[in-house]
């Protein structure tokens, strides 16, 4: 692995480009070679690949006044990037990325943009962990419940190792409430069937959001970390 310090012609990068990649950690940026990826066609990857290639096919049935207000819509409405920056979509890409949302939930794909914003953020979630107890594998959060048509999204992993605080390439999305859902909110039995059952005191990381059924939309998400208990 070789630590790189960028220089003015190049600032913080984050990425794969062939088979290399650029990250950061605690000890600044750095880059090494990228594993080869590898097809395991699971049940998840194949869901997600369905939801985005059926979100992708809507572009191509709308005429140029529905595309072009994907395209003022995605301008007026930017997003942020892996390295924190405010960037702005093209057309297709925004109308796709909240589509496969709603397709991987089900739910009928839009095709026009949204006329509300994002849902706002849950105020404060914390989780219980109990791994002999699916009842009391759980989050509770506030405000609750949740708006008509507004979800509970999570995405989350357990950790190898104590030691490891880089999670994000880790994390994956397991669940999803139904609309207006209260807390607190039973995980144990999907997050089992994505991870596996986590052994006593493993670390386990979340991040929780809302989503708009509706549209697609989500909040910023809240992280929510503890550890495995009997």
């Amino acid at each position: 692995m070789a630590i790189m310090r960028p220089g003015p012609l190049a600032g913080q990068l984050s990425g794969r480009v062939g088979g290399i990649v650029f990250s950061r950690n605690r000890g600044g940026d750095y880059v090494r070679n990228g594993p080869s990826p590898i097809n395991p066609a699971t049940f998840y990857q194949v869901e997600a690949r369905n939801a985005l290639g059926l979100a992708s096919t809507l572009w191509d049935t709308l005429g140029d006044p529905g595309r072009a207000s994907w395209v003022s819509w995605a301008q007026a409405n930017p997003v942020q990037n892996r390295l924190g920056e405010s960037i702005r979509l093209q057309g297709n890409a925004a109308m796709v990325s909240l589509n496969a949302r709603l397709a991987l939930l089900g739910i009928a794909v839009q095709t026009a943009p949204p006329i509300v914003g994002p849902p706002s953020p849950l105020l404060t979630c914390t989780g219980t962990f109990s791994i002999a107890t699916p009842a009391n594998f759980k989050i509770a959060f506030t405000g609750t419940p949740l708006s008509a048509n507004i979800g509970l999204v999570v995405v989350g992993c357990k950790v190898p190792s104590l030691g490891i605080s880089f999670v994000k390439n880790l994390l994956r999305s397991f669940t999803v409430s139904p609309p207006a859902e209260a807390s607190p909110f039973e995980i144990g039995v999907d997050f089992i069937a994505r991870f596996g059952v986590p052994y006593l005191g493993q670390k386990i990381v979340l991040r929780v959001g809302c989503i708009d059924f509706t549209n697609g939309q989500l909040s910023s998400m809240i992280p929510v970390e503890g550890l495995a208990i009997a």
